[in-house]
């Protein structure tokens, strides 16, 4: 599998859940498994490089010095996480040159304002900046096979009408593909019965329906939640039992 390729792939397969990963461990053994891609999450390497739990608390040396390390432990696709471009269009470009020299194929840009903040009803920036951090990026690449993807996240402030405006404006601007977050699933059929001019893939977690007409999914850390709630029970383990000692 090819970052040229993997959207044909993912446009034949569209059950296919892209699995996300911020941690070693987890990298490791997702990329012992045969899947088309792997998504550094940025909020996801925040909990386990510096204990946050916000991607905005990220600083984009700390995020590429680990997509460079995981990019050693994997050879297939790797999506790194551009976040809201860690500032302006210029601040973009650079962060995008970083990412793309550490390994990241396929970089996820999102529409939040700077800084980029884990929750679920984000502030979004303005269609204007948004455009000018994907030129940004796309400038500063090298590799002209490194692609690049939007993930909109303002659905609940610009509705349908304005994902449809952002939608049109990155495909002149050269978006490869789009990724919708925090949506609920009438507003994700609605978009599907749409004739977009980009490829359109969505989030997901547990429990979310999949559509037909959505290219892809990418996770948004199932494997980790898994791991954290097995951890929580071992502490608890743990801790049960020296109480029972200190008991005696």
């Amino acid at each position: 599998m090819t970052k040229t390729t993997l959207l044909d792939y993912l446009d034949n397969r569209p059950e296919t859940i892209i699995p996300a990963s911020g941690d070693g461990n987890t990298f490791k053994a997702l990329s012992a498994q045969s899947f088309p891609a792997m998504l550094l999450d940025a909020t996801l390497t925040s909990r386990n490089l510096i204990a946050e739990d916000s991607q905005g608390m990220l600083t984009l040396s700390e995020y590429a010095k680990f997509l460079r390390d995981m990019r050693l432990k994997k050879t297939g696709v790797l999506i790194a996480d551009l976040q809201s471009g860690f500032g302006n269009p210029l601040n973009t470009y650079y962060a995008a040159k970083e990412l793309e020299r550490s390994g990241g194929d396929i970089l996820l840009l999102n529409d939040q304002t700077y800084p980029a903040h884990t929750t679920a009803k984000p502030l979004t920036t303005t269609p204007e900046d948004l455009i000018g951090k994907l030129r940004a990026a796309k400038d500063s690449f090298e590799n002209p096979d490194t692609r690049i993807w939007i993930k909109l996240e303002g659905i609940h402030s610009y509705g349908i009408e304005g994902i449809i405006e952002r939608i049109q404006y990155l495909a002149k601007a050269g978006a490869d593909a789009i990724a919708i977050d925090h949506y609920d699933g009438q507003q994700l059929r609605e978009l599907t019965q749409m004739k977009l001019p980009l490829p359109l893939l969505a989030t997901w977690q547990p429990g979310t329906e999949q559509i037909d007409g959505i290219t892809g999914w990418l996770d948004k850390g199932y494997l980790s939640t898994v791991i954290q709630k097995a951890q929580n029970q071992a502490i608890n383990f743990i801790k049960q039992g020296g109480l029972a000692y200190a008991e005696k």
